[in-house]
């Protein structure tokens, strides 16, 4: 008979361990894949994006520098 009573005890705790554990488990997988999600899409932005600050534009020159400047009579 107490054999009895302490397998229904462990029936009864288990019944309440277990959705738990399920809960957790599916909370945290759904945590990692939305981190990886955001790590994945971040690093292709990061690989082949736009840089969000333009590089200034350098000024080219108009003359080469072996020529020399017309001069209007």
């Amino acid at each position: 008979m107490p054999d009895r009573r302490r397998h229904e005890g462990w029936l009864i705790v288990n019944s309440f361990v277990m959705p738990l554990i399920l809960c957790f488990t599916v909370f945290a997988s759904v945590g990692f894949g939305v981190i990886a999600a955001y790590t994945v899409v971040f690093g292709i932005l990061a690989a082949f994006g736009r840089p969000s600050r333009p590089e200034p534009v350098r000024t080219r020159l108009m003359l080469v520098p072996t020529q020399t400047h017309a001069s209007g009579d």
